[in-house]
Formats: structure tokens, sequence, C-alpha cells
């Protein structure tokens, strides 16, 4: 987990080998070999995510919850602020094959 706050970019990544990056607009989602997503890139953080930026500045740790289903996929982003949780949820308009529905978390802390 990074966030870059001269460019306003949160990185969130499992780095596991990636197979390829889908560009949707201010994200950008790596998908591994197995075609799940092992990683989120958000461009402009603080203005899609509807946060300030000394709160990302905060950010200790995160978690992102993948739900897989047959022609979408939603990431939810539980993102810890100290003793404050917040949830966000990205609905993203993407097909990646799965043809059943299927979750997976990824835990992240500061690098």
């Amino acid at each position: 987990m990074n966030y870059d706050a001269e460019e306003d970019i949160l990185l969130l990544s499992k780095e596991r080998k990636v197979k390829a990056s889908i560009d949707l607009g201010d994200f950008i989602i790596d998908v591994d070999t197995k075609g799940f997503i092992s990683g989120i890139e958000i461009l402009n953080a603080s203005q899609n995510l509807g946060l300030k930026e000394n709160q990302l500045k905060s950010l200790k740790q995160a978690s992102m919850n993948v739900s897989y289903k047959p022609n979408h996929v939603l990431v939810t982003i539980v993102m810890h602020f100290g003793n404050k949780e917040k949830d966000i949820h990205i609905p993203l308009t993407v097909d990646l094959g799965h043809g059943s529905v299927r979750s997976e978390r990824m835990d992240f802390v500061v690098a």
C-alpha cells in the first residue's frame, strides 16, 4: 500500500505477477495470470474516494474485498484511520471471465 500525496495516487497491490492492467479512467486494475485482481491504482484518489489528502496521508491499513460476478466486479476498500474505518465501494463493469460468483479479500499495510 502506498499513497503519493504529490500526485494524489493510492496504490494497493499484492505484488502478484501481473498479466494485464486495465485502465478504467482514474482506476487502473492489475489482473494476475489467473484472471483475479491483484492490485488497484487510484488516480485523483482524494476526489474519487471522497477523502481529504491528509486522511490518505494518515492511512495505516486497508483491505480490499473483491466480488467477481459473470459480467462485473465489485471492489470494496475498507480503510483504517486510527480508530475510524471507512468503506468505499467501487463497482467496475469489466468482465474478467468468471462464470460464477466468487469473493476474495486482500489486506494491506503501509510499506
